[in-house]
């Protein structure tokens, strides 16, 4: 008896000229080489400016961290470092949005929060006799105007006030701290999902108000209880700080119990990591996303015998609840570094320095890669700012 025959092949999948396209230019390492592609020629311009394509994008290659805005200025990457090319393309560019936000007479905005392309702003009182300052206190956040701006495409969204139900979980005595912040949408699919977010401490209880524009755009409030909020910081003796984002989530530094506190954006649950005993004498770290999602960790470290010692920096990642030291990256001598920030791929220090004993000191950002750790000079420096991450205008589709 003669052997089956082998079932027959499986038959090609059969691409169209676009999608053969789109997984060649997914390829391009970085969105300097995006934004040259797109100049060559109408259809590749059409296919690259695409919600879908920029989305899938974004998720290979996140946008690059390329420049501070500090009191609305831009300060650029500059050369030789690889972000140069995309700051370039935002020189003096302004960041304030205030030349398409609607205007109050003795009222002014003031920036919050940048995050992933967008802009947060609060309208405050302007100082009598100064209409270019505002008078902002943050504990007055929920009575304020918030706007949500895409400065690139000059877009707005105002949000509508918090409605008064919802303040009165808040009451003013007990308020011990309030902050406003971005964060990604509730619709991953959905580009121009976006959710505004303050993050009231109280004396009793820890309170989260949330717009979110994908849910019929309205405020709603989590309430998390006294216990929930002892077990991860003491509302009394505490603050949190120090709020970066990472793998889905906001993280804050709680310097009473030492602890780092996780705000999961999918479950909207707490949970806490517990920190290195020495990171509550010297609490200037930052947490970055090791390899295989962990934590990671990197430390400003000295010996501390003089003020001449030179600093390094630490990098420990999280095992089974304990951190583990990986490596140490050595900072050229005359560094007087603090760590800045996470975004882009980067950490950013703001140091001073000098490359010879001839030269004056300088004050200068400093950028660590994630992935390589390799430490380069970023650009001037400043006293403060938002780090931004972003594509060149050209590639920036809306995000509101």
């Amino acid at each position: 008896m003669a052997p089956p025959h082998p079932p027959p092949p499986d038959p090609p999948i059969l691409r169209t000229h676009d999608e053969l396209l789109e997984e060649i230019l997914l390829l391009l390492p970085t969105a300097a080489d995006l934004a040259r592609a797109s100049a060559a020629c109408a259809s590749f311009r059409r296919l690259i400016t695409d919600h879908t394509f920029l989305r899938r994008y974004r998720t290979l290659h996140p946008p690059p961290l390329i420049g501070v805005i500090h009191r609305n200025a831009f300060i650029p990457a500059q050369p030789p470092h690889s972000s140069a090319v995309v700051a370039r393309a935002f020189a003096g560019f302004d960041f304030s949005c205030s030349s398409f936000l609607p205007t109050n007479a003795g009222r002014a905005w003031s920036s919050i929060d940048f995050f992933d392309g967008r802009a947060l702003l609060a309208g405050a009182p302007v100082y009598e006799g100064h209409p270019e300052m505002c008078n902002f206190d943050p504990l007055q956040l929920l009575v304020r105007d918030l706007a949500v701006c895409d400065p690139v495409n000059r877009r707005y969204i105002l949000l509508p006030a918090v409605p008064g139900h919802l303040t009165a979980l808040v009451p003013k005595p007990d308020l011990l701290d309030l902050e406003a912040f971005l964060a990604p949408g509730d619709d991953e699919e959905d580009p121009l999902s976006f959710r505004v977010m303050c993050l009231a401490q109280c004396r009793t209880n820890m309170v989260i108000l949330v717009f979110s524009s994908s849910l019929g755009g309205q405020w709603h409030a989590l309430t998390f209880d006294q216990w929930t909020v002892r077990a991860t910081f003491h509302p009394l003796e505490d603050g949190l700080l120090s709020r970066q984002f990472i793998r889905g989530c906001f993280c804050w530094h709680s310097p009473f119990l030492n602890k780092l506190l996780l705000l999961d954006t999918h479950s909207m649950e707490f949970s806490a990591v517990s920190l290195p005993p020495e990171q509550q004498q010297s609490p200037d770290f930052v947490i970055v996303e090791a390899a295989e999602g962990m934590l990671g960790m990197l430390t400003r470290s000295s010996d501390g015998v003089n003020q001449d010692s030179p600093y390094w920096l630490e990098y420990s990642i999280l095992r089974n609840n304990h951190w583990h030291t990986e490596k140490f990256i050595p900072l050229p001598e005359k560094y007087d570094v603090l760590l800045f920030g996470v975004a882009g791929g980067y950490v950013l220090m703001l140091a001073y320095y000098t490359t010879s004993s001839q030269e004056n000191w300088k004050l200068g950002f400093f950028s660590v890669d994630v992935k390589t750790l390799q430490v380069e000079l970023f650009g001037e420096g400043s006293s403060g700012g938002e780090l931004y991450a972003g594509f060149p205008p050209s590639l920036s589709a809306p995000t509101i």
